[in-house]
């Protein structure tokens, strides 16, 4: 059976500072970084644990965000 051991606690901290100050968008970059680089995904899996990670832990800021990238 395989252990979920999630995110350290500094980076939990981090994501939600970034959140919550409204740069979700460098939160991501953040956490899109951190996939690649500890767990030598591919971009596309780095960037569904992004998407699966913010809609688990940020919905309500991630709806805003989505909502000014279609007005651009």
């Amino acid at each position: 059976m395989a252990v979920k051991k999630g995110l350290p606690v500094e980076m939990e901290e981090l994501l939600k500072q970034l959140v919550m100050n409204g740069g979700i968008r460098m939160a991501g970059i953040v956490l899109f970084a951190y996939c690649r680089r500890m767990y030598q995904v591919d971009e596309g899996t780095a960037a569904r644990w992004m998407v699966a990670y913010f809609e688990r832990e940020f919905p309500r800021q991630l709806q805003r965000y989505r909502n000014r990238i279609a007005k651009s």
